[in-house]
């Protein structure tokens, strides 16, 4: 090849001054350019060696056996150049590797199935833990498992009543519930307020009966961890659940409460008695299987809670399936590194889904006359700074390979044939789980009487494997932080490992408080969260700006604190502020293409620009506190293929329309949001 390369002494001034950079997926944005990677480069460098090897070539002509082979050889040699400029890449892939930093792993869907059962005596029907639906959407098929059993009862959601002071309120009913959202205890709840469920079947649901909320969420309130010791918060309000048998009123126990007390959409699920005779609460009521939750001591600390939603045989469910007992395939280290890597059979894995077994070593026992013994090993992100005798692993989530130690860091696997077993792991997780409401509907797990199930409630959750690029982008980030909180930037890129929560993005910042606005306080680091979403379809509803629940605060706070933070030092975890920002604009469009397409490929330009998760000049998301820039916005929709110029363009920032061609600083610590652009077409040119 006759074209210098950047590292070269030769190398012109211009060469060594930008280093022949390539946009790349390294935490620069840029990579270095080693070689010029193109087909008729390749057919340059031998066509300029021709006169010194070959000089009784003369002829150039394009039906030349030479031509024709020195073309080939271009087309050839150019993915094989295109790797070799790949190569910065992979390097620092490697070390990131070796020193621990790996990209998260797919995060799995969660969504409250209910199920519909027609048993010939009117009894509750067993759906055990483990039981398989599907949903298909444009990536396939989408399997849900529940998590936990449900005793499914064929009775229906007779009647709704609401006690407040001692009198009954009657609550409109749907063919799927309530028809519009109710406050379960009142306007003012205060101890005995409550909700009366009433039941219409032909038998007593027993011995266990689950029901589903859907609350009207509000933003969460800052959760704060750490430094001095807060003000204990105020108790929340202690519910009882009663059933009325007949004339009397029975206590029925509460087993499990996925709602923290109606305050957030879940399950709430109930040992009824088995005698449970239908009666009436009041003269006006019908008389059905009335089910009671009030307020039995205690007040609500903010807004009581809205309900949106109740339904009956409802249980929580994961977009997963779980394998069991499954033995390990050994696997070839050419590294001989004295670590033992084996492998399981279905990806992608959950990550912290998987429990493996390990027989001891017998060795010692040539008789066999002692009874076998197994131990169980538990999964880590990495075995560095494990002991020799620390039983852990480790799981490439992606190509399903389970690395154990070498008796130096982490325990060796005691020699021996199919002595390792995965007694249980979980594959799927995917933005694909986040499916609408209605979305599943077919059964994969065939059991007697259950005639339907669905998801009446929108999925939530659900994530894709974070890209190479990226794990590259945050990790020297990661390297600088080495898992403790110092500087203001490690709070926010420590919180995306915050155990029980979904954050994609956050953001440290020294001294900000939520509930002190303008004033930083010394001692305190906010950190702004951003939840994962998934990402929009092309020309799809944009919704509501990702807003953290309650829960995710919480164990961001806790995490960072006990985990990351200095001592002393208070993190106050709260959601990202949003500006809703709106852009019109006037584009002039090529005439011979689909007018309709090209808008589209347009909207969606400006939209995936401003993305708060993907947007962004290097798509890592939209920089906090980033100025809205016109001629930035200009550049994006003039790459679009089929828009040929942008006349004019001007933003609407909350509701305040701005002047064309300005641009608009937005506070700090402050994401957008993007409705729907509007662009309107003018000028077309023939």
């Amino acid at each position: 090849m006759t074209g210098g390369v950047w590292w070269e002494k030769d190398a012109g001034e211009r060469e060594r001054a930008d280093g022949r950079t390539v946009p790349g997926p390294g935490p620069t944005g840029v990579q270095p350019e080693l070689v010029d990677a193109t087909r008729e480069a390749v057919r340059a460098g031998v066509r300029g060696r021709i006169a010194g090897h070959t000089p009784d070539w003369t002829d150039p002509d394009r039906q030349d056996a030479g031509v024709a082979l020195v073309r080939l050889f271009g087309i050839q040699a150019e993915p094989v150049l295109g790797r070799v400029n790949r190569l910065p890449e992979k390097v620092l892939a490697e070390h990131l590797a070796i020193a621990g930093v790996r990209r998260r792993p797919a995060g799995a869907a969660a969504a409250l199935l209910e199920f519909t059962v027609n048993p010939p005596d009117g009894s509750s029907v067993l759906v055990p833990a483990g039981f398989q639906s599907a949903a298909s959407t444009p990536a396939g098929q989408v399997v849900y498992e529940t998590d936990q059993d449900l005793y499914a009862t064929p009775a229906t959601l007779g009647d709704l009543a609401v006690q407040e002071a001692g009198t009954l309120e009657p609550l409109p009913l749907g063919p799927s519930g309530p028809s519009r959202p109710f406050a379960p205890f009142g306007r003012d709840p205060e101890p005995g307020n409550g909700l009366w469920i009433g039941l219409a079947g032909p038998a007593a649901p027993y011995p266990r009966l689950s029901l589903g909320f859907v609350v009207v969420a509000a933003p969460p309130a800052p959760a704060a961890s750490g430094g001095t010791a807060p003000p204990p918060l105020p108790p929340g309000p202690l519910l009882r659940w009663d059933v009325l048998d007949g004339t009397r009123l029975v206590p029925a126990e509460l087993l499990r409460d996925s709602t923290a007390g109606l305050s957030a959409g879940g399950t709430v699920e109930l040992r009824v008695p088995r005698s449970w005779e239908p009666g009436s609460p009041s003269a006006t009521r019908p008389r059905l299987r009335w089910l009671r939750v009030r307020i039995a001591h205690g007040a609500f600390a903010g807004p009581a809670p809205v309900l949106s939603g109740l339904r009956l045989n409802v249980v929580a469910a994961t977009a997963a399936r779980t394998i069991r007992d499954e033995p390990l395939q050994p696997v070839q280290d050419p590294a001989a590194s004295g670590r033992r890597r084996m492998k399981l059979s279905q990806v992608p894995i959950l990550a912290g889904s998987v429990v493996i077994e390990v027989d001891d070593d017998a060795g010692g026992d040539v008789f066999g006359t002692t009874a076998g013994t197994t131990s169980r090993w538990r999964e880590v992100e990495s075995l560095a700074g494990y002991g020799a005798d620390d039983r852990v692993f480790t799981v490439d989530h992606d190509s399903g390979e389970v690395t154990f130690g070498d008796g130096v860091n982490g325990a060796a696997v005691p020699p021996g044939f199919r002595n390792v077993r995965a007694v249980r792991y979980r594959v799927g997780g995917g933005s694909a789980g986040a499916v609408r409401a209605g979305a599943v509907g077919g059964v994969v797990t065939a059991l007697p009487f259950v005639t339907g199930v669905n998801n009446p409630f929108p999925a939530s959750g659900g994530t894709d494997a974070e890209p190479d690029a990226g794990a590259m982008r945050r990790g020297a980030g990661e390297l600088r932080a080495r898992g403790r909180a110092v500087a203001p930037a490690d709070y926010g890129l420590l919180a995306t490992r915050a155990p029980g929560a979904s954050v994609a993005r956050a953001r440290g910042v020294a001294g900000l408080h939520p509930d002190f606005p303008g004033v930083p306080i010394p001692g305190v680091v906010g950190v702004l969260v951003v939840p994962s979403a998934p990402p929009v379809p092309p020309g799809g509803d944009l919704g509501e700006p990702p807003v953290p629940t309650a829960a995710t605060l919480r164990a961001v706070a806790d995490f960072l604190s006990r985990r990351a933070a200095p001592a002393g030092v208070t993190v106050v975890a709260a959601p990202a502020p949003y500006r809703r920002v709106g852009v019109e604009s006037w584009v002039t469009l090529d005439p011979d293409l689909d007018r309709a397409a090209v808008l589209a490929r347009a909207g969606d330009a400006v939209r995936g620009y401003l993305d708060p998760l993907r947007g962004g000049e290097d798509g890592a998301g939209w920089p906090f506190g980033g100025a809205l820039r016109h001629t930035a916005l200009v550049r994006r929709l003039l790459a679009v293929d089929g828009v040929l110029a942008v006349t004019r363009l001007s933003l609407t920032v909350d509701g305040v329309r701005h002047p064309p061609c300005t641009d608009h600083a937005l506070p700090p610590h402050t994401l957008v949001w993007p409705e729907r652009p509007l662009l309107i077409p003018v000028g077309e040119q023939p």
